[in-house]
């Protein structure tokens, strides 16, 4: 047998028949395969003759000489080879051939593909870290979430430990009690006091606690209000760890207060606004304000009952009866047994004490729990979906990389073939590849998940946020679940380079250096043109249904269907697009550098695909920035409009933040007696519901309460009323959004019941009109006298101060007016109409701003693209980039060359992002204009500075591969 299993005489060829006919043309044959086998086998020898002569520091990037060798080394180990894997013997003459076996080298060419990523590893790099970056962010939302799930549990288990029963009010026997004394309604409500009192004695009770918790505002001793940014600061009775039913308290430093003017403060809010005992605060709850001083710090026997970064404040629960409640109720109670617990105790207590409502507190504390994971559920989806946009992106950086590479390394796949290897192994070795890349980016993206936990955890503890310290979350899905994603991905993006490289014929890729020459763009042009359409027609069609045909859910899911059409078929367009758009964008930008710009200009059309593949990445980036900034943009400009247009009054008074703690009823007389005050409507909240029972996550989530209001709306609203009248001053009526009435089936005159959050009728009111669609106020207002006889008037939460002056000064000194009326509330603030609306819309910034910095991973993997495809075209081009250096260009005109070339590739990329995202989100708006979303609102400075951004992100992005290639030898590029 000859070299490669060619045998050494043409006469002994097994190929020839016994027909000698056509002996002549098989010998012909024969003889033209065996010279080709020849040429093969001497092109490997000199081929390896000039690797042996060539200095390796010219092949850091492609080590292509051990690369080589190890090679080499691997075939010609026996023992890698199957027993029946040996090369067949010549057939006699006559005889049909038999095949000719190849080794199976599955452990050969798992090796070979470990050798070439540590060969390649400089080239894998960017692609290693696309994976890590997307696994990241899905690994880390997976953890957060389970970190968050392992500290609730903790909290809830922690804080129910011990908790045999909770009392709470029992609607059904309260709306008894109120028919048979409604004269006392208001003061009905809650649990009687007295019942505090005969638990205490009964020996089957160990302890009873009041679980009542009041909010509160807290200043400093100058008056300035502490910014608790989103903790609350309230205010309970103290128990310690021998009178808690629970968790109790200890007492770490100071003394317990002694009067009523004194105060305990939880030690994680001392740390945090540097308060020591001795210290005065200022106290306001809507009732009053009080100087209290600080006589101790004290903490929850186990950390992990206190969750978040609230004010907590602490009385003796007489003080606490007297100043923060009736008198004559409570809210709720925790009981715990000493002999009966749970279940048996429970029954003891319903078979002596009725008229309360019992229920278990390990049952309490699974709906704590259920309804915290539901909440939780939405931040995992949201984080893991972003997670997901950035491996979206990342893929093409991945399928990019891989394509080059193969590419590149045509001639050594020849070798690889004229040695022996099957197509099938070339692929494989190729998908191995990417399997280890996939390995290796996920794995350590798992590992940047971890930092992204505990960086989550550090920004929560820095917005006033911060929990307990529980670990960084890692389950089995935390862990098991990126790791196979992110090498899954990896693998889909490989496939079809793998493919490419399994095709390679040893002669045809050995005939030349140059790549091959690239397929004809129409058939994917023509596919692209067809998606596009078929995605434009889906969006026309979305936006021209009317919502009397569709309703806008299925309209926005129609859009979105369209969107994805629309997504592919502009990356099937992409290359064709790049031809025209990177030349009109190479000829501009290259002006000013004349040759040079020209020269980039030229070659970034030289290979469209590369060059559209590369800057999709960033047009899925950007496309989603737009859309999402057109929305959030559009809403901001819809909730002005439609607040300050739906305000009539000059000035609104309201608490700061959240609006949950009401302004003073002492405010609220001083304002009616400011001078220049006309009409003046309050508005407030109250936890009832017109004609529906509440949904459950809206009880949970304290939304489930219904706005009142005691005044003609038409005084200080910009009200259009359809029917009807306005004027709410009239106890038991309402008034309605004319749409939601319709819906209701309710009509002008009817009497409909108003609910308790459990379901229960509490009084009827009578629907007196309807109005057109007003953003302030919502879907139904009631009259405040409807509820001002009921158990419920005590939890009305005065939220806003709508005030029209009376012409007798002018707006300017009515507004000083009302701010040195409620100057010493400290916690009213006077807006006009315009700077409501703006903080309403505002809002939306806090969103927006989260939005941005999770699209700002999708850049940033698009980035590290565009980075990835310089650097490897430079290696490509190093026989060019070496002869343009020998001919005279300098270094810094060979940096200015990559770097004009990476600008024209991100522009590109940002200009059909933008006009991608632009056509979208006009989409998406004119969908949703019937839900409120009335403007439409194009930000085109918004949309400007990005476009400048991305040329500077392709600035950034050739800062590395610009210089790589300013150091190429000009001789020794040349040579190679």
């Amino acid at each position: 047998m000859g070299r490669h299993g060619m045998p050494n005489d043409p006469q002994h060829d097994p190929r020839h028949k016994h027909h000698n006919g056509r002996r002549a043309r098989q010998q012909d044959a024969y003889e033209d395969d065996y010279e080709e086998w020849s040429d093969q086998a001497d092109y490997v020898e000199d081929q390896a003759d000039d690797i042996d002569d060539t200095d390796s520091a010219d092949y850091d990037d492609y080590a292509y000489a051990d690369y080589i060798d190890d090679a080499d080394e691997a075939w010609d180990e026996d023992d890698e080879w199957d027993d029946e894997d040996e090369w067949e013997e010549p057939v006699e003459w006559g005889e049909a051939p038999k095949k000719i076996k190849t080794p199976s080298g599955r452990a050969t060419m798992l090796k070979l593909s470990v050798r070439s990523i540590m060969a390649h590893k400089l080239r894998l790099l960017l692609s290693v870290v696309a994976v890590m970056l997307g696994t990241a962010f899905v690994a880390g939302s997976m953890m957060f979430t389970a970190s968050l799930n392992a500290v609730f549990d903790s909290t809830v288990e922690d804080t129910f430990a011990g908790v045999d029963a909770v009392i709470t009010p029992d609607p059904a026997a309260i709306m008894a009690e109120v028919a048979q004394n409604p004269d006392a309604a208001d003061s009905l409500g809650g649990i009687r006091r007295s019942l505090l009192d005969e638990l205490r004695n009964d020996p089957e009770i160990k302890n009873v606690v009041i679980q009542d918790g009041v909010r509160l505002m807290l200043a400093d001793a100058n008056r300035k209000p502490f910014q608790t940014r989103n903790g609350r600061v309230r205010v309970v009775p103290w128990y310690d760890e021998n009178s808690a039913v629970g968790v109790g308290n200890r007492l770490i430093t100071g003394s317990l207060p002694e009067n009523p003017d004194q105060v305990l403060l939880n030690k994680q809010a001392a740390q945090t606004y540097n308060i020591k005992v001795g210290d005065t605060v200022v106290v306001i709850d809507p009732q009053n304000q009080r100087n209290m001083t600080v006589t101790g710090i004290f903490a929850p026997a186990k950390a992990s009952a206190e969750l978040g970064a609230n004010i907590t404040l602490a009385i003796p629960e007489t003080d606490f009866l007297d100043q923060y409640t009736d008198g004559k109720t409570v809210k709720s109670l925790a009981v715990s047994g000493n002999t009966k617990h749970g279940a048996e105790l429970v029954d003891y207590l319903k078979g002596k004490y009725q008229g309360v409502k019992y229920q278990l507190g390990s049952e309490l504390a699974a709906e704590l729990n259920g309804a915290i994971r539901d909440g939780l559920k939405f931040i995992n989806y949201f984080l893991v979906a972003f997670g997901l946009i950035a491996l979206l992106v990342g893929t093409f950086i991945i399928a990019n990389t891989f394509a080059m590479i193969v590419a590149q390394r045509l001639q050594e796949f020849a070798l690889m073939r004229a040695l022996g290897v099957s197509r099938l192994q070339l692929t494989t070795s190729v998908i191995i590849e990417a399997f280890l890349v996939g390995i290796i980016g996920s794995g350590t993206g798992i590992g940047a998940g971890m930092g992204l936990v505990r960086g989550i955890q550090f920004a929560l503890k820095y917005f006033n946020m911060s929990i307990p310290e529980v670990g960084l979350g890692l389950t089995t899905t935390s862990v098991v679940g990126p790791l196979v994603l992110g090498v899954l991905v990896t693998l889909m993006s490989a496939w079809s380079p793998a493919r490419r490289a399994g095709a390679v014929h040893p002669v045809e890729a050995m005939r030349s250096t140059e790549t091959a020459a690239e397929s004809p763009l129409k058939l994917r042009t023509f596919l692209g043109l067809v998606l596009l359409a078929a995605g434009g027609a889906a969006v026309a069609a979305a936006v021209r249904a009317s919502i009397a045909d569709y309703d806008t859910q299925t309209r926005a899911l129609a859009v979105g269907a369209g969107a994805v059409l629309v997504t592919i078929g502009v990356f099937m367009v992409a290359p064709a697009l790049s031809i025209l758009v990177v030349g009109i964008i190479g000829r501009l930008l290259g002006l000013p550098f004349r040759a040079v710009g020209k020269l980039a200009a030229t070659n970034s059309r030289r290979n469209p695909r590369r060059t559209a593949t590369t800057a999709f990445a960033l047009t899925l980036g950007v496309a989603l920035v737009t859309t999402i900034g057109m929305l959030a943009a559009s809403m901001q400009q819809s909730v002005k409009d439609l607040v300050s247009s739906g305000v009539r009054a000059d000035y609104v008074l309201s608490s700061p933040g959240d609006g949950r703690f009401p302004i003073p009823d002492d405010a609220v007389q001083k304002v009616r007696e400011t001078a220049g005050v006309g009409e003046i409507t309050g508005f407030s909240r109250v936890p009832v519901s017109v004609g529906v029972t509440p949904d459950s996550f809206m009880v949970a989530n304290g939304m489930a309460k219904t706005l009142v209001a005691d005044n003609d709306l038409t005084k200080t609203l910009e009200l259009e009323g359809v029917s009807g009248s306005m004027n709410l001053a009239d106890p038991n009526v309402f008034v309605a959004f004319d749409d939601y009435a319709h819906k209701q089936g309710w009509k002008v005159g009817d009497m409909v019941p108003v609910k308790n959050l459990a379901g229960d009728d509490v009084v009827e009111a009578k629907l007196i009109g309807t109005y057109e669609e007003n953003q302030v106020i919502g879907d139904v207002v009631l009259s405040a006298s409807t509820v001002a006889n009921t158990p419920y008037a005590r939890e009305q939460v005065l939220t806003w101060l709508m005030v029209v002056g009376n012409g007798e000064v002018s707006k300017e000194q009515l507004r000083a007016n009302l701010q040195a009326a409620v100057a010493d509330y400290l916690v009213v603030q006077v807006q006009d109409r315009q700077e409501y609306a703006g903080e309403r819309a505002a809002m939306i910034n806090q969103m927006l701003y989260i939005l941005y910095a999770l699209l700002a991973l999708s850049v940033l993997v698009a980035t590290l693209g565009i980075v990835n495809t310089l650097a490897l075209n430079v290696i490509e081009r190093r026989q060019e980039i070496g002869m343009l250096r020998a001919v005279g260009m300098q270094r810094r005109q060979i940096r200015l060359l990559i770097t004009i070339e990476s600008v024209q590739i991100a522009l590109f990329g940002a200009a059909v992002g933008i006009g991608v995202g632009v056509g979208l989100g006009w989409a998406f708006l004119k969908v949703l204009a019937g839900e409120g979303l009335s403007a439409l609102v194009i930000p085109w400075p918004q949309l400007g500075w990005m476009f400048g951004a991305s040329a500077v992100v392709g600035v950034i992005a050739a800062l590395w591969p610009a210089s790589r290639a300013a150091k190429t030898p000009p001789l020794d590029a040349i040579a190679h």
